[in-house]
């Protein structure tokens, strides 16, 4: 079935033609329009690994065909005989650091660019040099706390339109708290800076009434009005200063905003936040200087309104416990994502969420380049119940009865007490418009419900081409609450393929390709024993083998995903004799044959790897931001936290995949990566099926392959797929196809059709 996919969809590459949605199943799984496509440079790094060895490695653009190829130049003389078609890396034989090397783009042979490489300033990693905020003391008297500060999430965007990322960077205090625990805690600050140059941008400090926390800080960093460069968006309060030191407020037209006291402190014992205006702030990503400031929605008191009220509304949505603004735990946890609501043609909204035990609010706002505008608020008041606002305040009511799963001692019908301390967000249905997938809920483009599942509460999910076999994308996400275990569910539908219920708080999870015996993904969690798989079989159990639940990554060259875990990446192997999964460490290859793992890297360049968030371990930041689709990682060096230390993959590979940023599932992923309890990107196609339909064309292969005919055979079987390779139960009446005749001999031959 994999190389049937590969040759299917190689065919389909090769031809130039416009696929009419009635033909497939779904839009075509790499087939995000340009219009969603951010303008990248090829993004050439130079890592020269060694005295004698250079490894180079490039971006395949959204734009490029399988008439670009390249060719090197080493001191203005190719190194490769024949252009490169196969991959966009190269290690040259030799390559010494004073040798100029070059990237030449050709275009059905003919030279269309000439580039040099950003060089790597370390052998084996790039350090980015910060400058670390200074540390102080939080609280007064008994509470009084000293910190200091050390890198946090990242994110990336090109904020001055030149082709390149920049690198957004949270600083956070380390006495940050959780929303259930009391302190006092610094400021939250972002940072922006040039990767290659290590220039600050520009500084935002958010000031003493934003706590800092894993669910107090989320950051969007995106082109919001379509002008070509990024901005960040995130939530703010009276005393937050802007990139260029002034206060965000002093960009709001509203005139209760322009005139509040800066200097007002509305913490309280235990360093919590009752009381005082929230605002939501849009920050030019050039200047950091700050756009627009509106009032955040809802207040803590699930208002539509700006107030400074102190909290007096229990989230916790029972006589039986008081959650009000004193405590400030339910009402203070936030989520945050980038979502294309109305089409890849339109610009994206931001969608900044409140709550997920109890009451959960979504809300869209949009970004016109000079205010920020409410799209529509998205509020599930009870288990039932759903009240959408409009951009004009208009209020509608609707009552859901139906979930896809859960249990019915334990019925949610919308996105009440469902949320996650994660969210996802990608265009599920196939309608070209983005769905928020709210932990067991997910909401539709127009801000009601698409569908709820009903399995409650939970801390991590993904969403991507699990199963590649099945139409469409699937999620797999883990529960907190009972009934607890996990599930993988149908994305569109949310019809269930497999739950597991538990007894226990099943806090970690994860879903990545890791083994090639299985055709789709794998998955496991803490609480729900072995690594099943979806195949075949269906989620059949492959291993009891425990194996990290963190972050999957893209690294050693192959098609499938490594484990990302803490400050080391792992390859997994099925062992067949002992059925287990073996796993060996990685790291950054120094030639085409000898590897360095990261703690041996670490230890010989007097460093500390360290990622974030305490036990989550999870990296600063994981992307596909240079190169080719291998993906970045990026830790910070604990022994000064003054450093970031970025890896990129030096592994030789066969293969040539558009920079995984072009996906929109990913690119996506990347934005919402830093909110809540971070989780890890996925694509939106399974890479198997489509890594060789990217790859280089012989010069033999005509322009466009249609058919390839049957003679004196006797037909034993015909199957249909989908232009992305999905098996089709029936032959498609319209549009484009591909049809799969097997002989009685055993021969088969494939035929593209045309309805």
């Amino acid at each position: 079935m994999k190389k049937l996919n590969l040759f299917l969809l190689s065919v389909l590459v090769l031809c130039s033609v416009t696929i009419p949605a009635e033909g497939r199943e779904k839009p075509s799984p790499a087939d995000t329009p340009l219009s969603q496509q951010e303008k990248l440079d090829r993004g050439f790094i130079r890592v020269q690994t060694s005295a004698v060895s250079a490894f180079l490695s490039w971006r395949l653009q959204a734009t490029d065909d399988e008439h670009t190829s390249f060719v090197i130049l080493k001191n203005e003389v190719p190194v490769n005989t024949a252009p490169l078609r196969n991959a966009t890396s190269y290690r040259p034989t030799l390559a010494k650091p004073t040798d100029v090397l070059k990237l030449v783009t050709l275009q059905n042979g003919e030279p269309i660019d000439t580039i040099e490489p950003k060089l790597f300033n370390d052998a084996t990693h790039h350090v980015i040099q910060l400058k670390q905020p200074s540390g102080g003391t939080a609280g007064t008297g008994s509470e009084a706390n000293d910190y200091t500060y050390t890198p946090n999430d990242c994110s990336v965007g090109d904020v001055d339109g030149d082709g390149e990322y920049e690198l957004i960077v949270k600083w956070y205090p380390t006495n940050a708290k959780d929303n259930s625990q009391n302190g006092y805690t610094g400021y939250i600050i972002f940072d922006c800076y040039k990767i290659f140059t290590g220039e600050r941008l520009w500084r935002i400090q958010l000031g003493k009434n934003i706590r800092a926390g894993a669910h107090y800080n989320q950051f969007l960093v995106y082109d919001f009005d379509g002008d070509g460069k990024a901005e960040l968006i995130c939530k703010t309060a009276p005393g937050s200063r802007d990139g260029k030191g002034q206060y965000v407020s002093e960009a709001a037209t509203l005139d209760a905003i322009k005139n509040v006291s800066n200097g007002a402190d509305y913490r309280v014992s235990g360093g919590r936040i009752n009381g005082g205006h929230e605002y939501l702030t849009v920050f030019n990503g050039e200047t950091g200087a700050a756009i627009h400031t509106i009032p955040y929605m809802p207040n803590r008191n699930t208002k539509y309104e700006l107030s400074d009220a102190k909290g007096t509304f229990n989230w916790y949505m029972s006589s039986s416990k008081s959650d009000t603004g004193s405590y400030g735990n339910r009402g203070e946890r936030y989520l945050a994502g980038v979502a294309f609501l109305d089409g890849p043609d339109k610009n994206p909204s931001a969608v900044m969420c409140r709550g997920m035990y109890t009451r959960s609010y979504l809300w869209a706002v949009n970004f016109d380049g000079e205010k920020l505008s409410t799209k529509w608020i998205h509020a599930s008041l009870e288990d039932n119940t759903v009240q959408l606002t409009d951009g004009n305040g208009t209020t509608t009511t609707r009552t859901y009865t139906k979930q896809t799963g859960g249990t019915n001692s334990h019925p949610r019908y919308n996105a009440y007490g469902q949320g996650a301390h994660s969210l996802t967000i990608g265009d599920v249905d196939g309608d070209g418009c983005d769905e928020i997938i709210y932990g067991s809920a997910t909401v539709d483009n127009d801000g009601w419900m698409l569908y709820s599942t009903g399995f409650g509460h939970g801390d991590a999910e993904h969403l991507g081409d699990l199963d590649p076999d099945r139409p469409g994308m699937e999620i797999f996400m883990v529960h907190e609450e009972s009934p607890y275990g996990a599930h993988l569910i149908e994305a569109e539908t949310g019809k269930v393929i497999w739950s597991s219920i538990g007894s226990e708080d099943n806090g970690r999870g994860l879903a990545a390709n890791i083994l090639d015996k299985n055709r789709g993904y794998e998955f496991w969690s803490a609480k729900v024993d072995n690594t099943r798989a979806v195949d075949e079989s269906k989620t059949s159990i492959v291993s009891s083998t425990k194996l990290s639940m963190n972050f999957r990554i893209f690294w050693d060259g192959d098609a499938l995903d490594e484990l990302l875990d803490g400050t080391n990446i792992q390859k997994c192997t099925y062992n067949t004799s002992k059925t287990s999964i073996d796993r060996a460490d990685m790291g950054v290859y120094t030639s085409k044959t000898a590897m360095k793992k990261f703690a041996e890297i670490a230890q010989a360049g007097g460093f500390t790897l360290s990622s974030c968030n305490s036990t989550k371990a999870t990296p600063c930041l994981q992307a596909d931001i240079l190169g080719d689709w291998r993906e970045e990682v990026i830790w910070y060096n604990a022994s000064d936290p003054s450093q970031l230390i970025l890896f990129t993959s030096t592994q030789g590979t066969s293969y040539r995949v558009p920079c995984l940023m072009y996906d929109h599932n990913y690119r996506m992923a990347i934005a919402w990566q830093q909110t809540g309890y971070n989780q890890p990107p996925h694509i939106s196609y399974y890479l198997p099926d489509w890594i060789e339909s990217f790859r280089g064309v012989a010069d033999d292969i005509p322009d466009c392959v249609t058919t390839l005919e049957t003679q004196n055979s006797v037909v034993a079987e015909r199957q249909y797929f989908g232009t992305s390779g999905q098996r089709l139960s029936t032959e498609p009446t319209t549009g484009i196809y591909i049809e799969r005749i097997i002989n009685a001999d055993g021969s088969s031959v494939v035929k593209k059709q045309i309805k």
